[in-house]
Parts: C-alpha cells; structure tokens; sequence
C-alpha cells in the first residue's frame, strides 16, 4: 500500500517505509519548506556527511557521465540533477573538510559538524554514519547521536536527507536495529529517508554478503552482489559499474546506494527546492544490453505444501539473536519449543541439540524467513543422544560438510525435520553416520520423518567447497540430499530434492539408504537434475561394520523423477523391497539407468512404475520380480518434463488404468485416493 509517497514494504517480518516517488506531496515535505525557507547558502549545494561509504569515489561521482544502461525515467532524473547541482558536488566535496571520512562515527560528525556547516552551508545534506559504530555504540547512544546531528544541520536550514546503513556480515542484527533506529528518526522529525538498507534486502533477501562462503574465489569488491568481500562496504563488480537497471542494481551496492540517493534528492528537489522544471523523460537508448545468468524459472505452484504445524505447548522460549539461540539450545527442557524470530542467524560453530522433545521452529511459519547460515563452516544443525526432536519451518544454509548431523552412534530416535530448506551443503543435507555393533538394535535411528522440504544447492559442487574431497578420492563428487545408515522405518515423504549435483555430475544425488536399513518408506518426492534419484544400497559391501545386506523391507512409491544421469532408482545389495508407481523420466540417461538392480535381491518387486527412458536394468542374480511396468518415452504426455512436473495432461492411452490395485498403494503423489483400476506411475489422473 502507499501512503502519500511512502511505500510500505515487509522485510523479514519487520514492516518499514521507503521513500518513493509519488505525484502526492511527500508527507515530510511541509516541515523541511520550513527548514529551506532559512536557508542562506548557494542553491544546488549538495553535501555528504558519512564514512568510507559515503567517501569513496564509487559512491555518487559516477552519475555526472551517461551510464550504459538505465530507465529512461533515471536518465531524466539525472539529466534533472546535473542541470541544478553544483558541479564540485559531484566529486569535489570528498574527504575530511567535507564531512565524510573513512572510519568515522557519529560522535566524529558531531564533533565537526559546526564548521563543516559554516564552511559549506549547504542546501541539502545527506547523512549516513553508523557503521563504524557498530562494534562499541549502543542502540540508544547510536540514536541520541544521530538525532543530535540532524537537529543541527535542520537549524542551519539544510534540508536533510537521512539514510539507513547497508547490512553488515557478523552484526547483521544490530545493523538492521541501527536501521529501524534511522527510520523512527526521519519519521519523528520529518526529513526524507533513503533506505538503503531496505533496499539491499529487497533485492538479494538471502545473499547479499559478499564474504560467504558462495563468493569465495571473487576479488572483494568483485562479488557478484550487493555487500562486498569484507562483509562490510558496497561492492563494486567493474561488470556492471555502468549499469542501472533493475538487473544492475542487484550486483553492485555503491550503484544501488547512488541510484537511491539521487531518487531521494530527485523528490527533495521537486517538492522543496526551486530547482525548476525536470526534463521530459525520452527514451534510453543502452549502450550494450547486459544479461544476468540465472538458474531457469521453475513454476514451483505444484510443489507439495507443508500443512502448518499445530500451535507450541509448554514453554516457548523466543529468539531473536545468535547468542540467544544458543543459549536457547543448550538450556533447553525437554518440551521446550525453541521459536526464531525471523532473520538471518550467522552461526560461527555447530549448533548442538541434545535434549528430549525439543522443538526449533521459525516463528512466522515461513521457513524462507528464517535461516541459519553457517558461511561455510563444518556442520550447521546436530542431533545426539535425543529422541521426539522437531526442527520446522526455517532454512539452513552454506555448510561445507553437514547441513542437519545425526549423530547415530549415541542414539536418536523420532526426529522429525519438517518444512525447512536444505540450501548449499557440500557433503550431505541430512546425514545419519555409522552404529557401533554394539547395541546397534537399541540406539540406531528410528521411526524419524523427513517432510515437506526442499534440498537444493545453487550450482555443481567445486572443489573450493570442500578441501576434503580432492582430485585424489571422490573428484568433488562427495555431495548429496539425505544419507543415513542403520535408518529404521523412516519416512522420506512430500520433498523435493533439486540440482544436488557433483563437480562432474557423479555424486551421490537426493537419497541415499544403506547399511542395514529397514522398513523405511521413500514417497511422494520430487527429484529434478541430481546424479541420482533414490539409492537403496550401494554396490559396495564394507567389511568389519556387520553389515550384510544395505536395505530391507523399504518401499519406493509415488514419486517423480527427472534427469538423474548416474541412475534414478538404483538397488544395491537388498532384500524384499519394492518400487512401486514411480514416473521416472530421463529418455536420454547416460548410464541407461532408470532403474538399476545389482548386488543381492532377493524378492525385490518392481511394478506399476512408468519409465520415460530406458528399460530397468537387472544386473542381479536375486530372486527378482518386474512386471507390468510402462518403458516409453512420455516427454509429450507430460505437463511439464523439463521442469519436472511429470502430471499427464490427459488420460494417456497405455497408462491410464492399467495398474494394479495394491495395498500398499492406495494413494497418489497429490495425496489422492487411487481408483478401483488404478493408473501406471506416480499421477493418478482419474482420481
């Protein structure tokens, strides 16, 4: 909604304002008439007061030339503002007698302030300090400071453009609270706001700090985003330093910071100041068109959703930061429900659960609001010696080993991870490690549930995500979705698993049981570019573990696989499993491996799935049943393959009853009852 130029925007559950171009007067526009009609000075003067933010050459000074790319609108605006400005505004006004300084604070800008005003009487100022305050300046100090410098400079009749600092890696939280501090400021004393803080998150919510562990191999200021290498300044990538495009704007933070704060002044200069008549807007002829490099546009509408998770009993205990977190975790009771406000919580070391019937859930129940960054770090979320654990609704991200670390050898059992995002983990997003023989029985991973997740990383893995996997051993291929030993009757149900993919496509791929499992129930998921889809077993049989078989009793029913190059259902070493009502789809798989049986397999039963591809392959001496299965190429009968979305679009001929009725499959990947003469695959089209 819009409030006489102010646009209201929700950013991670916080709801702020950002100024806007409006045909409506600003609502701070009478008061600062007030302040420009005691103004003295000489129109068109422009100051900056701030650190090295603002000191920098990158910041401001570029927008006296033409850029290669911007709206035609910008290009008005700026022909607008070189027409009224002082030229020496544009890079002249730098450094200390000017008021702005790398390194600076707030109290530095009030010590100096007087004679930078005296010196320069200046029309219009804009002020942003506070990043180097971060380490040692309270919030109320930060904010009685920062009132203290507007009120002067409103006194000497400048009119004062306020803007919020940018985000910044490690103080994240205090940064977004020194923000909301600049937002209450310009809304008490009436000046505009230049939010650029806001408009950091708004255009890269989830990875605008260019010091994570994704960045690395950048220059600093290289970084294809918005906060550069250190975590700290705009970056500066030279790809798109002549860019202002909305595409643009979301790789190089001093551009965005310069494009909002000539918008600001743009606005100040139009309901302020007699700065005369704005241009009439032309057309932008660019310089050359810039393409951003995307991942393709999935329609994610067909996904499964998560129904929401019944309201917290017992204590709720609410956090907000890190250290609370933490804290949070490690003094847990048993039915504690652990409730993360929403944001981004930075964590430097492996966050431990080890108690009983605790729950970590995001707050908002929307787990894209919520996210637990590791920046690379070892292991992000583990579990030991706890049973009836719930982690829901929040995302874990950036780990070069572990996303969620079971640690099986001290007995977990009923662990539930429900609707939460598995993103960038370079190993394993869900990993169970081996049991000692000893009690195996009694302390293996039991009865736990996977549910309504989606595990995805944004590119291959390289080996700079992970110095433990080399050229000399698995060749950056050690990465997959979920890999658990010992796993008794688990449920791996309603998730998607997308792009887990090795550095030459041959890693381990979504789901990965092996090492005496049993009883375990793989459903309803959708499995879009891994190396592998489901994989009950492996080919290799290790010695000394007891291991004698990798899989029993599991059952693979109703889901949808697409491209999975190194096999997209695979049984290795089994006994009595049963793959049933699959659509598997790869007509062109490398290996010819839609499924593939090898190793023992005694009464493996395979029936009902359809195979978009290749026939089954049986490189087994097992007692193995594989009947009625549909083996053709369905990439036309599908709604969508190259996005995954295997649903047929119309009752298909050779698919469309001709399944068997079974006890185990009484339901469809949609959750839909089957018919009396149910259909071939995972899609029941006639229910």
């Amino acid at each position: 909604m819009r409030l006489r130029g102010v646009a209201i925007v929700v950013l991670a559950g916080i709801l702020v304002s950002v100024n806007v171009v409006s045909a409506a007067e600003p609502s701070w526009a009478p008061a600062m008439k007030k302040v420009h009609a005691k103004f003295t000075g000489k129109p068109g003067t422009f100051a900056h007061f701030g650190d090295s933010i603002t000191y920098s050459l990158a910041f401001w000074s570029s927008l006296q030339w033409k850029p290669d790319n911007a709206s035609s609108e910008f290009e008005a605006s700026r022909q607008w503002v070189l027409k009224y400005m002082l030229k020496d505004c544009w890079r002249g006004w730098k450094g200390p007698k000017y008021g702005n300084l790398s390194g600076k604070t707030v109290a530095w800008a009030n010590a100096n302030v007087d004679g930078w005003l005296k010196k320069l009487n200046p029309e219009v100022v804009l002020v942003m300090f506070g990043t180097n305050d971060l380490g040692g300046v309270s919030v109320e100090k930060y904010d009685a400071g920062l009132r203290k410098l507007v009120k002067k400079c409103l006194a000497n009749g400048s009119v004062v453009i306020l803007s919020t600092i940018p985000p910044r890696s490690g103080r994240a939280e205090k940064a977004a609270q020194y923000a909301d501090v600049a937002r209450k400021i310009a809304k008490d004393m009436n000046v505009p706001l230049s939010d650029f803080h806001a408009e950091v998150l708004k255009r890269r919510p989830d990875d605008w700090d260019g010091s994570a562990a994704k960045f690395k191999g950048h220059k600093t200021y290289e970084v294809p985003t918005l906060i550069a290498g250190d975590g700290v300044h705009p970056s500066n990538p030279k790809k798109w330093r002549r860019d202002f495009t909305e595409v643009g704007l979301k790789y190089n933070g001093f551009n965005l910071r310069s494009y909002i704060t000539l918008n600001a002044y743009v606005e100040v200069m139009g309901a302020v100041l007699d700065a005369g008549k704005k241009p009439a807007v032309k057309k932008f002829v660019p310089v050359k068109k810039v393409v951003e490099a995307t991942m393709p546009v999935i329609d994610k509408s067909w996904w499964p959703e998560a129904p929401k998770l019944a309201a917290p009993t017992g204590r709720v205990v609410k956090v907000k930061s890190v250290g609370g977190l933490f804290d949070a975790v490690n003094n847990a009771r048993s039915g504690d429900t652990i409730s993360l406000a929403a944001g981004r919580y930075n964590i430097s070391r492996r966050l431990g659960i080890k108690t009983d019937k605790v729950t970590l859930r995001g707050a908002t129940g929307n787990r894209d609001q919520v996210v637990i960054d590791g920046d690379g770090i070892g292991e992000l979320v583990a579990f030991t010696a706890c049973s009836d654990v719930t982690v829901a609704d929040l995302t874990i991200q950036n780990a070069k080993w572990n996303g969620f670390k079971i640690d099986s050898e001290t007995g977990v059992q009923r662990l539930r991870i429900y609707n939460c995002v598995i993103h960038n983990i370079w190993q394993r997003g869900v990993k169970g490690v081996i049991v000692p023989e000893t009690d195996r029985e009694k302390i293996q991973p039991r009865d736990c549930r996977v549910e309504y997740c989606l595990f995805y990383n944004d590119r291959p893995k390289k080996f700079s995500d992970d110095e433990a996997d080399t050229s000399k051993n698995f060749n950056g291929n050690y990465v997959g979705g979920l890999d658990v030993m010992y796993a008794k009757n688990w449920t791996i149900s309603d998730n998607v698993f997308l792009n887990i993919q090795g550095r030459t496509r041959e890693g381990r791929g979504a789901i990965f049981l092996w090492h005496e499992t049993e009883g375990c129930i793989v459903e309803r998921n959708i499995i879009i570019d891994c190396d592998k889809g489901v994989s009950l077993g492996n080919s290799y049989m290790p010695k000394g573990r007891g291991v004698k078989l990798h899989a029993r009793r599991c059952t693979v029913r109703n889901n949808f696989i697409t491209r999975a190059p190194e096999g997209c259902v695979v049984s290795a070493n089994t006994a009595d499993c049963k793959i049933l009502n699959n659509t598997i789809h790869d007509p062109k798989n490398r290996m010819r491996r839609l499924l593939r049986v090898v190793g023992a397999g005694d009464g493996l039963f395979v029936a009902d799935n359809i195979f978009s591809g290749p026939a089954p392959r049986n490189e087994s001496s097992g007692k193995i049943t594989i009947e009625n299965n549909l083996v053709k190429d369905l990439t036309t009968a599908f709604k969508d393959p190259a996005a995954g979305n295997l649903h047929l679009k119309t009752r298909t001929v050779g698919v469309v009853d001709q399944a068997k009725k079974r006890p185990e499959v009484t339901e469809d990947i949609d959750r839909k009852k089957r018919n009396n003469n149910p259909d071939l695959g995972a899609d029941e089209i006639g229910a």
